[in-house]
């Protein structure tokens, strides 16, 4: 990984990072304030951007490249559009890792230190948690809900076979009495 130690004023990124959902609600002078408490990162194919169970206050945001989302060596979740979020539990709930995030694809992000929450402006801190938490109830809610439709198709699938199972041992106890 590569990291970029500080991440100077440049209107290109700004302009870039308000057209991410993430952002584009937020004011110049609060996107520039996360800057402060942001590194960029670079990953080569393979590189382990989150650990399972490891705590850490980073929020990434997705800029190039494509990252799955792993527990238990499955893969649960791709990520491969600019301005998808990440690690968004940990900062929510304030516990370890729940998964690993590992990159398929050279990969750049945005690693937000959580932190900047703590240190905004007493009046802008009720705005900037509105919105922060709003983008991720909307995050979290189209992960439950993709969650949701994958576990009732892994439901339906399991009573199938469980239905030739029970179809295979009744024709096997059959032909033994034969």
């Amino acid at each position: 990984m590569k990291e970029t130690p500080s991440i100077e004023h440049d209107p290109a990124i700004l302009a870039t990072l308000k057209g991410i959902s993430f952002f584009s609600h937020l004011e110049d002078r609060h996107i520039l304030g996360i800057f402060k408490m942001s590194r960029l990162r670079q990953y080569e194919l393979g590189e382990t951007i989150i650990a399972d169970g490891v705590y850490d206050s980073y929020l990434y945001v997705l800029l190039t490249g494509e990252v799955e989302v792993r527990k238990n060596d499955a893969t649960i979740a791709r990520l491969h559009t600019t301005g998808d979020i990440f690690g968004e539990l940990a900062i929510i709930n304030y516990e370890p890792r729940s998964a690993a995030v590992r990159t398929t694809a050279r990969t750049s992000c945005l690693a937000i230190d959580a932190a900047f929450l703590d240190n905004l402006l007493p009046h802008d801190r009720d705005t900037i948690y509105a919105v922060v938490y709003k983008i991720f109830a909307e995050i979290v809610s189209n992960r439950l809900r993709t969650t949701s439709s994958e576990l009732a198709s892994a439901r339906e699938e399991i009573q199938r076979l469980r239905g030739e199972i029970a179809l295979l041992q009744a024709v096997r106890m059959t032909q033994g009495r034969h």
